[in-house]
């Protein structure tokens, strides 16, 4: 028997890879993007569904249940995810006002010269 909670991830997934269906047509993800994030939400969908064929994995690392692996498992992946985009906004923050600071210094020096040319 299907419970609430499993309705609602199912319900969560399918939403989910409408949203990814429409952000690859609108080309913003490639087909490997596509691709990885379907693989994704079909997976959370499967979990939601059958938690209990992960009940021989979860026993052999010594979790007492497969929601607290899971949820474990999904702090892990949003503390990396964080991580890796705190890293990459830096860089490009970095690169931002490499480039800035590039383009002031020629208009300033554009500048002095059309001064001195007056």
């Amino acid at each position: 028997m299907v419970s609430g909670i499993q309705v609602l991830g199912i319900l969560f997934a399918l939403v989910l890879c409408y949203f990814t269906f429409l952000n690859y047509k609108r080309k913003d993800f490639t087909l490997r993007e596509f691709v990885a994030w379907i693989i994704l939400w079909v997976g959370f969908a499967v979990v939601t569904l059958y938690p209990s064929m992960f009940e021989v994995f979860v026993k052999d690392i010594g979790v007492v249940r497969a929601f607290d692996l899971f949820s474990v498992l999904g702090f892990v992946v949003v503390l990396s995810i964080s991580f890796y985009t705190y890293v990459n906004l830096d860089r490009f923050r970095k690169k931002m006002e490499r480039a800035i600071r590039e383009l002031s210094l020629k208009e300033f020096k554009r500048d002095i010269l059309e001064e001195k040319d007056k």
